[in-house]
């Protein structure tokens, strides 16, 4: 930078002493001119040739100024472009810096973690040598006590084969003198039977017809005693199962999917909710149709069993004539007195026989078989005509009603429909939970769930199985259904279905005391 300036003086200088010597030149007269071009010729030449020195001097000096022009521009832009990076040289320091700084801090924060992890990696090898020391304990006196167990074993085999070689010689003993005993006798039955001519032909015929008459028993023994299900009975467990996925299917159709052309009584819901101890929330703006869904059949399911209590009640207290309508619950009541007899005879009369257990158990299949079969069908008046069970169709009414005051369906149509399902899921709830589960040997059980962690084996729903462990059942709307469900050997028929909600503190007041 510094010899570009040199540079420009030196040309500015130069500039200057030709603009001098040109005017010097211009400074002669005319006449001066004249006399010199005139009087000497030699003056006249050099005055020729001076000039025309001035005229490429100054062909010089004008190329000279503009290249000084040129170079004042060029220096012009050098001098921006040097501020230009001077500029960016001091924003790159600047960034430089704070990237410096940036890293650095990085560097601490990470030197930092890294002795907090290398603090809890110590402890965490730490525990893991404890554990492992405990494991290696628990695991030495796991092998005393199975080197133990073993010696123990060893003996007690030692023993039990000494005693099983004593007991084989003591047997074979007592067998050959029962054998030569029932020799002895045999020879002295043929000897009697050869002294009496045909009569062991008389015997052998005495004891085939004998064996025939015990097969007979034997046969009428087994009937009168199996109380297992044939494959073909409507209450074997398979087709059990069968029909009662159907009723979750009409109960399904029955509550709707809530969608379409339908009103919902938010407050009324949020009640039943309430007395079902819900936790799950149900808003006007968020109605959460699913939750509804499965509270509305649970809801189904109560009303329908409160009325068979309703119909116990109006029939003990003779509000109700005895007749058609009460039929089912007639039979039943006979049933169970009678079973209650031949119970009470079992245990005061003398005897030990299968037929009399097995008796109760097969009256009680072919009863409830018939009920479960035919129970709340059509009654057949004395006209011959047939009409609606007097009791179905009250159920049913009142259950649409009750329904209807829930879930307004606003298509007349698609109401009529709906409404028209009632009968036969108030039929099938009844012949499934009052009478068919009574029919299998033993008995099939159903258990609703309160309250109770998610269990997949026993219920199924909507949920993350990695979540399983922080849920709860918020409401069971259909039960668990399955023989000995308390047991090792439980027979489930098919899962509850259940409405999941999570676990919180807040939420869970009875929670220790539901564990």
């Amino acid at each position: 930078m510094n010899t570009i300036f040199r540079f420009c003086n030196f040309v500015g200088n130069k500039f200057q002493n030709f603009q001098v010597g040109n005017d010097e030149i211009n400074d002669f007269s005319p006449q001066t001119k004249n006399e010199l071009d005139f009087n000497d010729p030699d003056l006249y030449n050099n005055g020729i040739q001076i000039k025309n020195k001035e005229n490429v001097l100054l062909e010089e000096l004008n190329e000279m100024k503009e290249s000084y022009k040129e170079l004042e521009q060029s220096l012009i832009k050098i001098t921006q472009k040097s501020k230009k990076l001077e500029e960016e040289k001091r924003k790159l320091k600047d960034d430089m810096l704070q990237e410096i700084k940036k890293n650095n801090f990085i560097i601490e924060k990470n030197q930092k973690e890294k002795q907090e992890l290398d603090s809890k990696l110590k402890i965490l090898k730490e525990n893991y040598q404890r554990d492992i020391n405990q494991l290696n304990g628990r695991y030495n006196e796991l092998e005393l006590t199975k080197k133990n167990m073993e010696r123990d074993m060893e003996n007690n085999i030692k023993n039990l084969e000494q005693q099983l070689r004593e007991q084989r010689i003591k047997f074979q003993q007592e067998f050959k003198q029962a054998h030569e005993k029932y020799k002895k006798n045999i020879n002295n039955i043929r000897q009697k039977l050869d002294e009496k001519g045909n009569g062991l032909r008389d015997l052998e015929d005495e004891n085939a017809r004998l064996k025939e008459e015990a097969s007979k028993y034997q046969s009428a023994l087994g009937v009168a005693t199996n109380t297992r299900l044939g494959d073909g009975d409507q209450n074997h467990s398979i087709k059990l199962k069968n029909d009662i996925l159907k009723l979750q299917n009409t109960l399904d159709n029955y509550v709707t999917h809530l969608k379409p052309n339908m009103d919902l009584n938010i407050k009324e819901i949020q009640k039943l909710a309430q007395e079902y101890d819900c936790l799950n929330e149900i808003t006007a703006e968020n109605p959460n149709k699913i939750f509804v869904k499965a509270i509305l059949q649970r809801k189904v399911l109560d009303y329908v069993r409160e009325f068979s209590h309703e119909l116990h009640k109006l029939i003990e207290s003779q509000e109700i004539t005895r007749g058609p309508l009460t039929l089912e619950s007639d039979i039943e009541s006979k049933a169970n007195e009678l079973l209650k007899l031949i119970n009470f005879f079992s245990v005061t009369r003398a005897g030990t026989d299968e037929v009399t257990d097995a008796s109760m158990i097969k009256i009680r299949q072919q009863v409830y078989g018939i009920l479960g079969n035919r129970g709340f069908n059509n009654i057949i008046d004395d006209d011959g005509n047939m009409r609606m069970h007097d009791f179905i169709a009250l159920v049913s009414n009142e259950l649409n009603k009750m329904m209807n005051h829930y879930r307004k369906i606003n298509d007349p149509i698609k109401k009529e429909q709906v409404d028209a399902m009632a009968p036969k899921l108030v039929q099938d709830i009844y012949k499934l939970f009052w009478f068919r589960i009574n029919v299998q040997e033993p008995k099939t059980e159903c258990e609703l769930f309160e309250n109770d962690m998610i269990n997949p084996n026993l219920m199924k729903g909507s949920w993350n199985e990695d979540e399983i462990d922080k849920l709860r059942v918020d409401i069971c709307y259909f039960p668990l259904v399955g023989r000995n469900l308390n047991s090792s050997d439980a027979k489930i028929f098919t899962l509850a279905k259940v409405f999941p909600r999570y676990i919180s503190d807040s939420n869970e007041p009875n929670e220790e005391k539901d564990e």
